[in-house]
């Protein structure tokens, strides 16, 4: 079974490369059009510097593709489908919905229990002494 431990190798370190948020963004971006160094970091809101050193780091790992026109350098997805598999990732991160039923449950549980133990609990109001002098 050597091909199966090729495979997971080769996952990852894809995983790698896209276990940095900017990385992920970059690519997000990528998704519909291509877009210069300048671009990029105005989306950011990023230095120049370390969105060049974020594209070199996909570059290296064949996501991104550059495409130079004249002085001007466009990146772009080699293959942008992996913009929509890391959309389509986004249902493993959030939580299910039993999930927030049962918290939003717990919640208002916590809120009525407390609520009133809060009210049964209160210690009575002190009678405003006189001071003789």
């Amino acid at each position: 079974m050597p091909y199966r431990v090729v495979v997971s190798n080769e996952l990852s370190k894809l995983f790698n490369v896209l276990s940095h948020p900017i990385r992920v963004r970059i690519v997000e971006e990528l998704k519909a059009r291509e877009l210069t160094v300048t671009e990029l970091k105005d989306i950011l809101e990023i230095s120049s510097a370390a969105t060049s050193q974020q594209l070199s780091h996909l570059r290296s790992h064949g996501i991104v593709v550059e495409n130079r026109q004249g002085r001007n350098v466009f990146y772009h997805l080699r293959k942008p489908e992996i913009a929509d598999w890391i959309t389509d990732g986004l249902k493993f991160i959030g939580p299910d919905q039993s999930e927030v039923e049962t918290m939003v449950t717990a919640i208002e549980s916590a809120r009525n229990a407390w609520g009133t133990a809060s009210k049964q609990k209160e210690p009575p109001a002190k009678k405003a002494s006189k001071r003789r002098t």
